[in-house]
């Protein structure tokens, strides 16, 4: 027999090809019965005296397995640029950019799929690619990695110091490690510097301008330093407490109902009064909660370098002017200011023409006290905050702001303003305390309310402790009270109360 025709006659299904183990149990796909693997034994026992045939595998199809695991970052952080650049050629109305951007997503997850099939890679769910969509989304249109803290009504504030190492704390002041947020430093920092340039006020993110404030979609405030810090530094607050007034607080143990009486008259007076405290305090919490004290038709202006007040979203208000300053961008002209910018001092001098009854501003740093000086010389009242560890404290940091201004501003006229048109400083503190499976929560309080007067010594000004909180003690309670405060009853104050507290601590 010739070798050609040996070869005619050899049955194709003794090749290796096509003896190899039958795949397991699935569905029928295009033409390829997926096969069970025990089918060939079933068959043998049903037939035990016959001749055993060889069983042909069925072919299955390249891509037998589905990916439903864990969100790939890098694609996502790949995928957000061909979005961004689609989104940007469209140039839809704002008013749809997100609508619009849905349907690019959907239209790239569903190329990238077939792609990825086509490469004989794992296909995607329909569970997994809503995922992706939705981390697509937040990339292009929100906070990226960090939204679905934003999202956790638990999260009040997420502290990153690179992207491994993150901190969340919690509504109740527990401190819990959280996942990284990125694949690397560089990476975290390149997601902040789109996000800066993607505002619908853009802002710049870059060695150039090393730190970053944006307001964030649902009442949140971020921070970002990178560049000057060893690692990129992240700070993301939530206003969680923004329709709370001083009865909440009083709830929630940071003051004695008394305490809250008294600051709620001090306000529907119109009375000036400051915020003091360290760096997560509750200042704006409690500057809020001052605010939520004044009658409805008393006319408002905010003034805070991001919106963290909300006042207008309570409704409690009938009229409400808020001010956002911004620092421009672009390089500095020969102005010696960036494109756009638009500072604290220039929203309070625009405030002063609004016909306002009470001005509020966030914070109070530098040269803006000058021009917060002119709102409380206006007859209107004010309320600010600012950082000190003491009442006291405050007064001194305000004298220092003041001064830096320029020569113009000397330590005794500052000190003059401000004992003049100053009249009640409040002090909170802050502590952790470690709780019994290790975690650590924390407690806010006010610990000091004083009022404020032109003094006659050296100072420049006079104090009166109305209410103070022992050492040790978490409770302000009643001190002195200046005579001219004692008007304050017709406007809510408890003053029996206060007396009684008073004689009770005596």
């Amino acid at each position: 027999m010739s070798d050609a025709l040996q070869a005619a006659e050899i049955d194709p299904g003794t090749l290796a090809l096509f003896t190899q183990p039958a795949p397991p149990a699935g569905r029928t796909r295009g033409s390829f019965r997926m096969l069970t693997t025990d089918e060939p034994r079933r068959q043998a026992q049903q037939a035990p005296d016959a001749q055993p045939e060889l069983v042909r595998a069925v072919l299955a199809p390249r891509v037998q397995r589905r990916l439903a695991g864990e969100i790939d970052w890098d694609l996502v952080d790949t995928l957000r640029e061909r979005v961004s650049a689609e989104l940007s050629e469209r140039d839809p109305d704002p008013s749809a950019r997100e609508d619009v951007g849905r349907e690019i997503i959907a239209a790239v997850l569903e190329e990238e799929s077939r792609a990825s099939t086509v490469r004989g890679q794992l296909t995607w769910t329909l569970d997994h690619q809503d995922q992706l969509a939705q981390a697509l989304f937040d990339a292009v249109f929100r906070l990226g990695r960090l939204q679905p803290y934003l999202d956790d009504e638990a999260v009040e504030n997420v502290i990153i110091s690179g992207f491994d190492n993150v901190l969340v704390e919690n509504s109740d002041g527990e401190l819990v490690p959280a996942p990284p947020v990125a694949s690397s430093d560089e990476q975290l920092i390149e997601y902040l510097t789109f996000m800066a340039a993607h505002q619908p006020k853009p802002r710049e993110f870059s060695e150039a301008a090393t730190k970053l404030h944006l307001a964030l979609p649902g009442r949140a405030r971020l921070f970002a330093s990178a560049w000057v810090t060893s690692r990129p530094t992240v700070i993301i607050r939530r206003n969680r407490l923004v329709d709370a007034g001083l009865h909440e607080l009083v709830a929630l143990g940071s003051l004695s109902q008394v305490a809250a009486s008294f600051l709620s008259a001090v306000v529907q007076a119109r009375m000036s009064l400051v915020v003091s405290g360290d760096q997560g305090t509750g200042k704006t919490t409690m500057l809020r909660a001052l605010a939520h004290e004044l009658p409805a038709h008393v006319q408002i202006g905010t003034i805070e370098t991001e919106y963290e007040l909300y006042l207008k979203d309570t409704g409690d208000h009938q009229v409400v002017h808020e001010w956002q300053a911004n620092p421009g961008s672009g390089e500095i002209g020969l102005n010696g200011r960036r494109a756009g910018e638009y500072t604290v001092r220039e929203a309070l001098e625009d405030s002063l023409r609004a016909n306002l009854s009470y001005t509020i501003v966030g914070e109070v740093r530098g040269s803006e006290i000058v021009t917060m000086f002119k709102c409380m010389q206006s007859g209107s009242g004010s309320m600010s905050t600012t950082h000190a560890r003491t009442a006291e404290g405050a007064i001194r940091k305000l004298v220092t702001c003041a001064t830096q201004e320029g020569a113009n501003i000397t330590r005794e006229y500052a000190l003059n303003v401000i004992a003049e048109d100053i009249d009640v400083i409040v002090q909170l503190q802050v502590e952790s305390v470690q709780q019994p499976d290790g975690t650590w929560r924390k407690r806010r309080w006010v610990s000091e309310i004083i009022a404020v007067e032109p003094g006659e010594d050296a100072k420049g000004f006079a104090t009166t402790t109305i209410f103070a909180a022992e050492p040790g003690s978490h409770r302000a309670t009643a001190r002195i009270l200046p005579p001219r405060f004692r008007m304050l009853e017709r406007f809510g104050f408890d003053l029996a109360g206060f007396n009684a507290e008073r004689g009770t601590r005596a």
